[in-house]
C-alpha cells in the first residue's frame, strides 16, 4: 500500500503539470510553479522533510543548473542582437537566394535544417532566436513558427551543443561517449523523420505535393547518412555529426533550388528572378558572428587554451551536497555572449546594445523564472527518493516490463526537469545499478537515457515553451502551443519505446 502511495506521488507532479497545460491552460511558468507547489506539500507532509531541508534542495537544485540559466539568457541578448543589427535578414536572404522567391516550403525547410545544423552543433539555444523569428518573417504566425520548430529541433537535443547531453550521461555513469552515441544514433534515426513530417504538417504544407517530397527526403535522408557516418562508420569524430547533416543537406537544397528555378520560369515565364540583395560583404557580415563564435569553441577546446582557461575554475558547496565546479569563461553561455556582442561590430543598420540588453532582459524574466521553479522541483524528487523508489519498482518487473515503461518515466523526467539534463543525469545514474541486475549493457540503457529525456519531451518542456514563444512575441499561447505539440511528441515518444525495447534486446 505503502509502495502504491509512492508510486503515485512520484508521478502526481507530472500530473498537476499536464492538467495545468490542458485543461486549465495556464502559462508555462504558472504550470511549473503549480508541480512545484504540489511537491512541496507532497515531500513536506508524506515523507516528512523538513520544511528548511526542502528550501535548501530547491536553493541548490537552481545552482547546480546555473549553465542553463545563462543559456536561456544570453540566447534572447543574441536573438535581439542579432535582430536589432539587420543581420537576421541578411541571413534569411542568403537562404533565399538559393531558392524560388514563391517557394515558401523550400525557405522554410532550408533555414531549420541549415540553422539547426550549423549553429546547433555549437549551441542549440542560439538557434531559436534565429528560426522562430525568421519563419515569422516568411508569412507564419508565431504561433506556427514555435510549434512547428519545437518539433523539429527534438531530433537535434541528445546532440546539440557540443554533445553536451552524452557528456553529462558520460559523467553519471562512466560510460564512454563513443558508446552512448553509438545507441543514441540509431535510436534518433526515426525521429529525424517524425520531426519533420511534424513540422511540415504543421505548417500547413502537403505532404505529398512533389516540393514537400523532395526537400523531406533530401534533409531528412542527409541527417540519417551523417548519424550513419559518424556515430558508426567513424565514430571518433562524433563531434562532427550535425555540421555534416547540414552540409549534406546544404548541397541538396542547393540541387533542388537550380531544379524549382527552372521549374518556376517555366510555369511563369515573364517572371525574372530578383537580383541579390547583399553584396558578398554584406553576407559576410552575417555570418561573421557565428563564425567567431565557432572559433571560439574550437580554441577554447585546444589543449592549451581549454588548460589555461581551468584556471578560472572554481567550486561551490553547500549543506552536505557534492561540489559543483563552475567556470564562467567555458560554459556555452559565455559563448553565445560574446557572438551577440560581435553582431554590433558587423551592424547592418543601426542598432543600440543597451536598449537592446533592456529588451532581451525584460523578455527573458519569465523563462528563467520557470527554469528557476523546475530545477527546485527536480531536487525535492531526488532528495525524497521518489525517482529511486520508482526505478526500483520498474526493475522488479523484469527486462521487458522495464524496457517499455522506463522510456516513459525518463519522458516525464527530461519535460518536466528543466532543459532535460538534470533527468538525464539522474536517470543515467541510476542505470549504473540497474543494468548489471538485468543483464543489459549499460551504454544500451544509458544511450536510450540520453535520447528519451532530450528528444521527444523538448516540445512539452514549460521552459522551452516560454522561452520560444516569446521570441514569437506570442503571449498568452502556452497551453495552445503545448496542445498542437502533443501528439507528435506522443508519436516520438511511441517509436522511441519501441525501437528502445528492439535494441535492449539485440545487445542483450
Amino acid at each position: 500500500m505503502r509502495t502504491s502511495l509512492g508510486v503515485a506521488g512520484t508521478l502526481l507532479p507530472f500530473a498537476i503539470l499536464f492538467a495545468a497545460f490542458l485543461i486549465f491552460k495556464m502559462d508555462a511558468l504558472r504550470a511549473s510553479l503549480s508541480a512545484w507547489i504540489v511537491e512541496f506539500i507532497l515531500v513536506l507532509a508524506f515523507y516528512r522533510m523538513p520544511l528548511l531541508k526542502i528550501l535548501e534542495a530547491s536553493a541548490w537544485g537552481n545552482l547546480t543548473m546555473w549553465t542553463g540559466f545563462m543559456v536561456l539568457y544570453t540566447g534572447q541578448l543574441f536573438g535581439q542582437a542579432y535582430r536589432s543589427t539587420g543581420l537576421l535578414e541578411i541571413l534569411l536572404e542568403s537562404i533565399r537566394s538559393m531558392l524560388p522567391s514563391r517557394d515558401i516550403e523550400g525557405r522554410s525547410v532550408a533555414l531549420v535544417t541549415l540553422v539547426a545544423g550549423f549553429i546547433g552543433a555549437f549551441n542549440g539555444f542560439a538557434t531559436y532566436p534565429v528560426t522562430i523569428p525568421g519563419l515569422v518573417d516568411i508569412g507564419f504566425d508565431g504561433v506556427q513558427a514555435t510549434t512547428s520548430y519545437l518539433v523539429y529541433f527534438s531530433w537535434t537535443l541528445p546532440f546539440n551543443s557540443l554533445f553536451i547531453a552524452p557528456n553529462i550521461s558520460n559523467a553519471a555513469s562512466h560510460v564512454p561517449v563513443v558508446d552512448i552515441v553509438r545507441v543514441a544514433g540509431l535510436l534518433t534515426i526515426p525521429l529525424v523523420f517524425l520531426s519533420l513530417l511534424g513540422f511540415l504538417k504543421i505548417l500547413g504544407f502537403r505532404f505529398f505535393a512533389w516540393k514537400s517530397q523532395v526537400l523531406f527526403w533530401t534533409t531528412g535522408l542527409a541527417n540519417v547518412a551523417a548519424i550513419l557516418l559518424f556515430t558508426l562508420v567513424w565514430p571518433a569524430y562524433y563531434i562532427l555529426m550535425m555540421i555534416g547533416g547540414a552540409a549534406i543537406s546544404l548541397a541538396g537544397i542547393f540541387v533542388y533550388g537550380r531544379i524549382a528555378k527552372r521549374r518556376d520560369a517555366r510555369e511563369s515565364p515573364g517572371t525574372a528572378p530578383a537580383p541579390p540583395s547583399y553584396s558578398a560583404m554584406g553576407l559576410f557580415k552575417a555570418y561573421a558572428p557565428l563564425l567567431l563564435g565557432v572559433v571560439i569553441v574550437i580554441v577554447t577546446r585546444s589543449r592549451g587554451v581549454s588548460e589555461w582557461l581551468d584556471h578560472f575554475q572554481f567550486t561551490v558547496a553547500a549543506w552536505g551536497y557534492s561540489r559543483i565546479s563552475i567556470n564562467l569563461f567555458t560554459t556555452a553561455g559565455f559563448y553565445i555572449f560574446v557572438t551577440a556582442a560581435v553582431c554590433y561590430l558587423f551592424t547592418n543598420k543601426k542598432a543600440h546594445a543597451g536598449k537592446d540588453f533592456v529588451v532581451a532582459s525584460k523578455r527573458s524574466w519569465r523563462s528563467l523564472a520557470t527554469l528557476c521553479v523546475g530545477s527546485a522541483t527536480v531536487y525535492l524528487m531526488v532528495d525524497s527518493g521518489q525517482i529511486a523508489q520508482l526505478g526500483r519498482i520498474l526493475v522488479s518487473g523484469g527486462t521487458f516490463v522495464y524496457a517499455s515503461l522506463y522510456p516513459l518515466v525518463a519522458f516525464l523526467g527530461g519535460m518536466a526537469f528543466g532543459q532535460g539534463l538534470p533527468g538525464d543525469f539522474l536517470f543515467s545514474r541510476m542505470q549504473v545499478s540497474i543494468a548489471p541486475t538485468l543483464g543489459i549493457p549499460l551504454m544500451v540503457l544509458v544511450g536510450i537515457i540520453t535520447v528519451v529525456t532530450m528528444g521527444p519531451p523538448n516540445a512539452l518542456k514549460p521552459t522551452q515553451i516560454a522561452f520560444t514563444s516569446s521570441l514569437a512575441n506570442v503571449k498568452g499561447k502556452d497551453g495552445e502551443i503545448f496542445r498542437i505539440c502533443l501528439p507528435w511528441v506522443i508519436l516520438q515518444l511511441a517509436a522511441t519505446a519501441i525501437l528502445s525495447v528492439i535494441l535492449v534486446y539485440w545487445w542483450k
